[in-house]
């Protein structure tokens, strides 16, 4: 309960996912699993789209419109492959050491925009982690130098194409022959090498019409296209309901909080603003809910 409604010590401590009810009981907290799904199924045309990738190569290479844009994405493709990645959202900085009401308006897990598009209209439910524990875990069960994290960064430069130093811009000049590229294993580790190089701008880079999601995301470099089930262990902090979820749900969350060892609460929007409602700690007060 304190998480909710004390003053929060660092905006670093928490990240939130908004999702549907029947998604939440079914398979995250039923399983005890996050998904990471790939790059392409984002919502940001930025992602799910094919980038436009400029290429630099050596002024002798004769090459038509329709290769310069099969070699645009083919290295789009290695650059996009195989990334898995799992967003939230997360507390502003503005709202560290903030007293209730006032508090409230910029913790991650009261922001309408998100309730209305990710929880299904204020008819879901937002999960909350903590950063570290849920590192923590996703690191146990994958590769940690293919693991990134971090938060999103909103800007609108880049439009405007830097020949030679730009995330969307390569240099190939190296490779005496472009015919065969896809057989030649330098052309993989070039492509990968430059990945790592703009990890920041490709991966953790939005504009800034975004901004208000306050998102933070883990980025994992797959070897395989399907989605990735990781456990998220002991990092569930707490479970918030949306205010028009229906309570005869209410003792599935209640079972998972003493599951999960996680506070309870319910949003509610009064004249616009948000509004802790009811809370507590099941882990403490329904333990009955486990027993057989």
């Amino acid at each position: 309960m304190m998480k909710f409604i004390n003053p929060l010590p660092s905006s670093d401590l928490y990240v939130y996912h908004y999702t549907r009810v029947d998604t939440a009981l079914n398979y995250i907290l039923r399983d005890g699993t996050l998904r990471l799904n790939s790059f392409a199924a984002m919502n940001d045309p930025r992602e799910n789209k094919s980038w436009t990738i400029a290429t630099m190569i050596k002024p002798s290479f004769d090459l038509e419109p329709k290769d310069w844009d099969a070699l645009s994405e083919n290295v789009s493709n290695i650059l996009k492959q195989n990334v898995k990645m799992a967003c939230f959202s997360k507390d502003r900085e503005t709202a560290v050491d903030k007293w209730q009401p006032d508090g409230l308006l910029d913790r991650g897990f009261a922001r309408p925009s998100m309730w209305h598009h990710y929880a299904n209209g204020h008819n879901g439910v937002c999960l909350m982690f903590s950063i570290e524990k849920l590192n923590v875990a996703f690191c146990k069960q994958v590769e940690p130098d293919r693991t990134f994290s971090g938060t999103v960064i909103y800007s609108d430069d880049g439009i405007i194409l830097r020949m030679g130093h730009h995330p969307f811009c390569i240099d190939l000049t190296g490779f005496a022959n472009i015919s065969n590229l896809q057989s030649d294993p330098r052309f993989t580790i070039e492509v990968n090498n430059h990945l790592r190089r703009w990890m920041s701008e490709l991966f953790f880079t939005k504009l800034k019409d975004w901004s208000n999601e306050e998102e933070f995301r883990w980025v994992y470099l797959d070897d395989n296209p399907q989605p990735l089930p990781l456990e998220f262990h002991d990092a569930l902090e707490g479970i918030i309901i949306g205010e028009k979820v229906s309570s005869v749900h209410e003792e599935a969350f209640l079972k998972y909080c003493v599951l999960y060892k996680a506070d309870i609460a319910h949003l509610e929007w009064r004249n616009g603003y948000p509004t802790i409602v009811h809370s507590g700690q099941p882990y403490i007060t329904h333990k009955h809910l486990l027993n057989p």
